[in-house]
């Protein structure tokens, strides 16, 4: 089996994973495999995905994918349909799937980027297409580390000193935002899944491993200008429901399970604990220098570094 990290987990998979980080540790808190599952989606298929969860395990299905199941935090069994590209199954297995592992070992998985700035961790979320990544890749442009794409996991052990657990060395953009992010030239990276434009960058040379304390988290929005405003409580536990992996991904079956008011809880002690901010901007990509530097600032009054 190969042997990597990702999310402070040691993972043995019968996948090789490249994007993910070697490791060299025998234990395993994660063992991918593939096998048989004895779970099918209903027929007919409402929809092009389906999601099921039931007691300590969750069932995915993608009609171009295939069946995987996520069993206690610990375990995840593909089954993929014949003749599917490895690269293919990484797309789900490395987003959704991982993330269910994260939600199932009881850490609060948002649907943001994240980066690491001067010593102190922050967080990008909002809606799709709003430019999490876009904004997480413009500061490590400007030579900040990178800690999550799209998949970021919060340790909430400690009330007030919520941890960012760092993900995998790669972030995914579309051609323009690549462009004017990093200056990079699209045409010399892999795209995401053969039929999809957007990119992924590996960012091996400048990624955060270690767990950082999380001193902000930015919400994106659409504004006149850019400018940096507090949510109030309970706007900022809103959004960090609204914004979570696995409620958006299971929809109204989300509250019938288990972790619900795990989750709930786990949102409003964050937004009591953790300054959350709206970051408005208009979306334009000849902004981002300024926006980034706006955020810059905002985390320079931080008066000492996070401790890891």
């Amino acid at each position: 089996m190969y042997a990597y990290n990702a999310y402070g987990l040691s993972i043995c998979s019968d996948l090789p994973l490249p994007e993910l980080q070697v490791s060299t540790e025998a234990r395993a808190d994660v063992v991918i495999r593939l096998g048989t599952i004895n779970w099918s989606p209903p027929v007919p298929l409402p929809k092009w995905s389906y999601f099921h969860v039931d007691g300590d395990s969750a069932y995915f299905y993608w009609e171009v994918v295939g069946k995987f199941q996520v069993k206690s935090g610990s375990e995840i069994i593909i089954e993929p349909l014949l003749n599917v590209e490895e690269g293919v199954i990484h797309l789900p297995l490395l987003g959704s799937v991982l993330a269910m592992v994260l939600h199932q070992r009881q850490r609060l998985v948002l649907h943001a980027s994240a980066v690491a700035i001067n010593g102190n961790a922050a967080i990008f979320l909002g809606a799709s297409g709003q430019g999490k990544s876009t904004m997480a890749a413009t500061l490590y442009g400007r030579g900040h580390k990178l800690m999550a794409d799209d998949v970021a996991a919060i340790n909430l052990e400690s009330v007030t000193k919520p941890i960012l657990i760092p993900g995998f060395p790669q972030i995914k953009l579309w051609p323009e935002a690549l462009t004017a992010a990093l200056g990079d030239n699209p045409e010399s990276l892999n795209r995401i899944h053969p039929e999809v434009e957007k990119r992924a960058r590996p960012t091996i040379d400048n990624f955060l491993q270690a767990p950082l304390t999380l001193k902000r988290i930015y919400v994106l929005r659409k504004g006149f200008h850019p400018e940096i405003k507090p949510l109030q409580p309970q706007e900022a536990i809103a959004q960090l429901i609204a914004n979570s992996f696995i409620p958006m991904l299971l929809g109204n079956k989300f509250l019938q399970s288990s972790k619900a008011a795990l989750h709930l809880r786990q949102c409003s002690s964050l937004a009591q604990n953790l300054p959350i901010y709206s970051l408005e901007r208009p979306r334009s990509l000849d902004l981002l220098p300024n926006i980034a530097r706006l955020v810059e600032e905002d985390l320079a009054n931080e008066l000492e570094p996070a401790m890891t």
